[in-house]
């Protein structure tokens, strides 16, 4: 067995047909098996290849080439409890294959699904050791969780992706509509994405190494201006604000050294020498200012390696794979990184025909480093320390002339800009996580066309987070109440089992009815239990978060300990009808109990029901020689959301503490109002999809359009304060999610020696709120509008900037007239209905969101003879993203931190009236009592990036036979090279990141979200897969 290359296909599934006589070929793609007579039909699989059926007759050698299935019409797929012909599918499905998804080296396998599978948005989290987030067709809820469910190897998995090695993992298939994904019932409201990892194959032992070395920098995507040309920015601020000035008061319009000094107060040591060199020929040259490198302070250069060894053997009776990986990313900012190791054993035995018994076990351990401890006492986000770079005075120094640290670079203590490079070493939040899952199947064939498959998973955690702050550190240096180092240990350990009965039918009858029916019984029980203390006054910096009892003034200041459980109860049954193979029909009821839902309404059912219809294998398409396969699905289905903490129903306690006479006491209070009839979210969808291959399946692909209604969102209905609870969870509200998806896959040039093959997907989604608590009132206290996704960006509309023109100074003066304090280069706000120069929340509207119009990705692949070239391209248009970096020295007086060069001739003034951001200043507080410069933190966030360009080389098997290699493939890749976009990318800024979303900005607005500063990483990567 080959593929077209002629490279073996171990593991390939080959089957009489009407028997249970089956085998799986070994490692070079060889197989033997005993059939009853000449007439005898093999029926040979292997995912992501075309199904082929071969007579026997006289033959007893066989050499069968399988062909990709370009059309996927053929090719054997992974579903809900089970495999099945992708032609044969009714649901909206998309399969990703290995090599899509080791093409390059990630952390976890979300990272290699962005852009490669329509309708899945996965927005990027640069933080080393966290996972990005996933949304499969929108967001739906706005109490429970988003995320899909994720299933490996046929069992629902309990632990985090960053357990599973993306090298150990052969296909993932993603269930996206409501008809495929109802077999899951509540656990499938989000979409479900299921994995299939490797498992042993037949034959000799095979021993594999793939590794991974990559070199990680930030690009900074714009280009800084230097310390000299900054310092024309920052005076330009003070000659607008008309307080540029000696220390006698003289004010000044050209560079003098006194006023330069002056906005700084006289600033420290090292600002004095800066600004001082640049007066050395007597007049000011910006060129002579020396330019400290801040983001070199705080970043470096980060090596990320990724190992894995593997092992994988087989027979007649029995199948391992085994495999170790290690991965360890250090992060480019300064005290965040990322190490994990993984065990991972895939076991099967057979010991009879019909009965077979298997193993599959995943262990990992990860080491996160998760930042530096900032002064507010939290650890510093993903892209914090780039942020706090980029904030700093470029002239600056963090050391004075004896290698101590200055404690406010630029030496003005009366704006706090703490010198970031303290609390590297005097800080550490580190979380060590352990998970172990375990998975045990039994199957008993009872017949060829009825089996019995019994699954029991047990996940086991341990998760431990250390947290510390010296004495040292800002925060507890410079402070006159705090005393002492202060540090917090929690840790936690829960325990999952899952418990699966199923029971498959599967026969044809008269040759042209097939009929396929699933029942399936599980239960599942969660349970977690953690402890936390924390203490301030620690004798001992050494000792950081351990021995808190007794190195401790005192006794810890916090400790406490928690339980939680839960349980779910499920029941489902499976109808899939063919009919001459080519009118197919699907049914599915589930029914689900979930014990965090209130008492009375547990339970819920969720069917569903879908159809496909192969046109090409009518008369009337039989002359149309150019159509391969024109496949017309149709589907809806119900699903459920109960994803909401346990005990939110019953009204959960908490412990408070008061007098009792004159004695303290102990007291249990429910902190939240019970609610006995909070029950399930219902997502009802509806699919239509087409699946079509043309010119011999050169081109290729398929088009769904969706419609997703959600009712009963859970969500927090604010009470009255005479109740004395703040919220109540209730079922309130609506939601929509409608759109379009479109995969495309061409095979532009085949040839002996070269071939060119495309991969298109291309996804658009409208998300909005239909109700709210209150019908068809929209909630501006949380962000959320009718019409409108959930997380919006809402503030005053603005029409540029004012100038000093007669019509707009005697506009200016009516706003005067009302306490307002425009002036010219200022931006213009633009009020909604009646012009009454007031600004009120009435004059808000919604400039955008962070969800995007569409995503699309592209990949190309060459390859000429043994060398392969390829190219990922990816696309997000039409977000709207939010920072405070924008438009960087526009409004911070003399703390306006970095400048960009594109920005140096951008500002206003009397003889800069064109310009696109507003004056600067160095009094931005007086601009004007409302906040209009909220317009400037909000832009386009839309941008296209390579994400990808490798180039590899297979070494021809001739050449690696004497060595006793049976493969060796060398490649480099260059990982995020480019980036153009909208506002944001010209900005410097990535918007490839938006997590870190709250409802209330920064400056005190609900307009959106809180992501400053996000940087971007390009790396450079060198690795080799090598087998033996």
């Amino acid at each position: 067995m080959q593929d077209a290359t002629g490279e073996g296909l171990p593991g390939a599934s080959v089957t009489q047909k009407g028997t249970s006589k089956a085998t799986v070929t070994d490692l070079n793609g060889a197989f033997t098996l005993d059939v009853s007579d000449e007439r005898a039909v093999l029926s040979v699989s292997f995912i992501g290849f075309a199904t082929q059926e071969v007579t026997v007759g006289t033959r007893r050698v066989f050499n069968i080439t399988l062909e990709e299935s370009a059309s996927e019409m053929e090719e054997v797929v992974v579903i809900g409890y089970g495999t099945q012909r992708k032609g044969d599918v009714t649901g909206a499905l998309v399969s990703v294959s290995e090599k899509s998804i080791t093409s390059r080296p990630v952390q976890n396998v979300v990272q290699a699904l962005q852009g490669k599978a329509a309708g899945v948005d996965i927005v990027s989290n640069i933080r080393p050791g966290e996972i990005s987030s996933v949304t499969i067709r929108g967001q739906r809820s706005m109490y429970a969780t988003n995320a899909p469910l994720y299933v490996v190897d046929g069992v629902v998995f309990m632990g985090t992706l960053n357990d599973i090695s993306p090298n150990d993992i052969e296909a993932v298939s993603i269930l996206k509509d409501a008809s495929a994904t109802a077999i899951y019932g509540s656990r499938g409201a989000n979409g479900v994405i299921l994995i299939t990892t490797k498992t042993g194959n037949k034959g000799k032992v095979e021993i594999s190494y793939d590794g991974s070395v990559s070199f990680d920098n930030i690009n900074s995507l714009t280009e800084w201006a230097t310390a000299g040309e900054a310092l024309e920015r920052y005076r330009q601020g003070y000659i607008n604000a008309n307080a540029y000035k000696d220390g006698a008061g003289t004010y000044y319009t050209t560079p003098t050294l006194a006023a330069d000094l002056s906005m700084f107060g006289n600033g420290d040591a090292a600002v004095i020498a800066a600004i001082t060199a640049g007066y050395a020929g007597g007049s000011y040259d910006p060129s002579k200012v020396p330019t400290t490198d801040w983001v070199d302070l705080l970043t470096r250069t980060g090596i990320t390696q990724n190992h894995q060894v593997s092992l994988n053997t087989g027979n007649d009776l029995s199948k391992l794979y085994v495999s170790f990986g290690h991965y360890d990313n250090q992060g480019t900012q300064l005290n965040q990184g990322y190490t994990r190791n993984t065990f991972k054993v895939n076991g099967e035995i057979t010991p009879r025909k019909w009965v077979t018994a298997g193993i599959s076990m995943n262990m990992a351990n990860g080491v996160q480093d998760y930042g530096t401890i900032n002064r507010s006492g939290s650890a510093t986000g993903a892209k914090d320390l780039y942020g706090m770079a980029l904030s700093q005075i470029i002239m600056a120094q963090p050391y004075d002339a004896n290698g101590d640290f200055i404690k406010y670079p630029g030496g003005n203590s009366t704006t706090p800009l703490y010198n970031p490079m303290i609390d590297i070493d005097e800080s550490a939040d580190q979380r060590n996580t352990t998970n172990i899952q375990t998975n045990l199947f039994g199957e008993i064939r009872f017949t060829p066309w009825l089996k019995y498959r019994i699954n029991y998973g047990l996940f086991l955690n341990n998760y431990t987070r250390g947290s510390w702050q010296s004495s040292q550190s800002t925060l507890r240096r410079y402070s006159t109440t705090f005393a002492g180092a202060a540090a917090s240990y929690e840790t936690s350990k829960s325990k999952q089992w899952l418990v699966e009965n199923i029971l498959n039918f599967d026969k044809t009858f008269a040759s042209i009815h097939t009929v396929s029916a699933t029942l399936m019984q599980s239960a599942q029980k969660n349970v977690r239990e953690g402890s936390t203390l924390s203490a301030s006054k620690i004798l001992t910096d050494a000792s950081k978060w351990y021995d808190l009892s007794s190195n401790t003034v005192g006794s810890p200041d916090g400790y406490g300990t928690s339980y939680v459980g839960s349980q779910i109860l499920s029941y489902m049954g499976r109808l899939n009808y063919s009919l001459l193979d080519r009118y197919i029909l699907t049914a599915t009821i589930r029914f689900d109990g979930a014990s965090v839902l209130a008492s009375g309404n547990k339970w819920a059912s969720f069917p569903s029901l879908a159809a496909a219809w192969k046109m090409q294998e009518e008369s009337f398409l039989s002359d149309v020689s150019w159509l391969n396969e024109l496949k017309l699905r149709a589907g809806y289905g119900q699903t459920g959301n109960a994803a909401i903490e346990p005990y939110t129903s019953t009204g959960p306690l908490s412990v408070y503490d008061y007098v009792f006479g004159t004695s303290p006491a102990v007291s249990f209070l429910p902190y939240l109002m019970s609610n006995p009839t909070v029950t399930w979210e219902r997502t009802a969808q509806s699919n239509i999809g087409l699946d079509f291959g043309l010119l011999n399946n050169r081109i290729a692909g398929s088009i769904d359009l969706y419609d997703s209604n959600t009712s009963g969102l859970l969500m927090e209905r604010t009470l009255p304060a005479i109740l004395g609870y703040p919220f109540i969870v209730d079922n309130i509200g609506k939601s929509r999610n409608r759109g379009i998806e479109v995969s495309l896959s061409t095979r532009n040039i085949v040839n002996r020696d070269f071939t060119w093959n495309t991969d298109l997907s291309f996804a658009h989604n409208k998300e909005e709120l239909v109700e709210l608590v209150n019908g068809k009132e929209d909630m501006k206290g949380n962000g959320w509008y009718i019409g409108y996704p959930q997380r919006v960006f809402r503030t005053y509309k603005v029409d540029g900037l004012w100038q000093d023109t007669p019509e707009d100074l005697a506009e200016i003066a009516l706003w005067t007239a009302n306490g307002y304090k425009f002036a010219p280069g200022q931006y213009k706000p633009v009020e909604q209905g009646t012009p009454d120069h007031k600004l009120t929340d009435d004059d808000k509207v919604i400039i955008g969101t962070d969800r995007p119009d569409f995503t699309a990705g592209m990949t190309n692949t060459f390859t000429y003879k043994g060398f392969e070239l390829s190219c990922f391209i990816y696309a997000r248009v039409g977000q709207m993203y939010f920072s405070s970096l924008q438009p960087g020295g526009s409004t911070g007086g003399q703390y306006v931190g970095y400048v960009r060069k594109a920005d140096l001739n951008e500002f206003w003034s009397p003889t800069n009236k064109n310009a696109e951001w507003p004056g600067l200043t160095s009094t931005p507080a007086a601009v004007s009592s409302t906040d209009v410069n909220q317009a400037m933190y909000i832009n386009d966030g839309s941008f296209v990036t390579v994400r990808n360009i490798s180039l590899g080389y297979t070494v021809p098997e001739k050449v690696l036979k004497p060595f006793s290699i049976s493969r060796l493939q060398l490649y480099t890749q260059v990982l995020n090279p480019f980036m153009w976009g909208g506002k944001c990318v010209q900005n410097g800024i990535n918007p490839d990141d938006t997590n870190g979303w709250t409802s209330v900005n920064s400056i005190g607005d609900p307009t959106g979200g809180t992501n400053n500063n996000t940087m971007m990483i390009t790396s450079f990567v060198l690795g080799c897969r090598i087998g033996f």
